[in-house]
């Protein structure tokens, strides 16, 4: 894995997804911390000053190394035998093709904005509409993508009762069944291409998302933790129309502890209190 892809997955993954949020708290994001507040959040707090980091230059991003084999998302239980999980040709189809696919569509993009010589918008077509167009379809693509490989562990990793995250599902949902169903609900809602668990800053809640494309349905300012991809090439060749199996084959591979440390990461910006 060289520099890159572990700068991205550490700043994706558990504690490192949130680094953002401490850098943002500590700018003052929403209303102003108090010194204690500030003082709270120093052993949680980004590098200094994280964000002049060098980052990728225009065409220049690289597909997400997964961090597990890719026939570790297989499920086998008994008593369930329709919650499979995911066979390792999907996610080599899905991984090396589909993602793969947004991570070069973006860099062509990129380089093409950066050579473009003027800003030509017109109403019916230009080149610098349609690749503006198309930026953020296959931006948010490939960092929803990250997220949904990210999400998950081999034989995935229970939500701790005593978690923040716990608890903050029990106060927004009363249980966490009841999120769990509306979750699933969610996925399966007609048109829906991703199902999105998110902090919102406008209400301080989590929230279930369904969203089309993938810079369609989500919510400015909204932090997702949870993505679950549920276009059909994600579980048709496992599951086939059977979409609710294969979304809580998703949910038992979930690795709920960093979950919980990406929201405990976030809840502190001041966007959030």
């Amino acid at each position: 894995m060289n520099e890159g892809q572990l700068e991205r997955r550490s700043f994706l993954a558990g504690a490192g997804l949130t680094a953002a949020a401490g850098a943002l708290a500590l700018s003052g994001c929403g209303r102003p911390l108090t010194s204690d507040e500030m003082a709270q959040d120093q052993a949680v707090a980004p590098p200094a000053e994280w964000w002049r980091q060098p980052s990728a230059p225009p065409g220049k991003h690289t597909l997400l190394e997964l961090p597990y084999a890719k026939d570790k998302l297989v499920l086998s239980d008994a008593e369930h035998p329709k919650v499979r999980g995911i066979s390792p040709q999907v996610v080599e189809w899905h991984h090396d093709k589909h993602h793969a696919g947004y991570v070069t569509a973006l860099n062509r993009i990129e380089v093409d904005l950066a050579a473009l010589t003027s800003f030509d918008a017109k109403a019916n077509y230009s080149a610098f509409s349609e690749l503006k167009r198309r930026e953020t379809f296959n931006a948010s693509g490939v960092w929803l993508h990250d997220l949904y490989w990210l999400n998950m562990l081999p034989g995935g990793a229970p939500l701790a009762q005593d978690s923040e995250l716990h608890a903050k599902i029990v106060a927004d949902w009363g249980s966490v069944e009841r999120w769990r169903q509306e979750f699933v609900a969610t996925a399966n809602t007609p048109n829906a291409g991703w199902a999105i668990l998110a902090l919102a800053p406008y209400d301080r809640k989590l929230h279930n998302y369904a969203c089309s494309f993938h810079d369609l349905g989500g919510v400015w300012g909204a932090i997702p933790l949870i993505a679950c991809d549920v276009w059909e090439h994600a579980y048709y060749y496992d599951y086939g129309p059977d979409r609710e199996s294969y979304v809580e084959s998703f949910l038992r591979l979930l690795n709920w502890p960093e979950i919980d440390a990406a929201f405990v990461r976030w809840a502190r910006c001041g966007a959030f209190r």
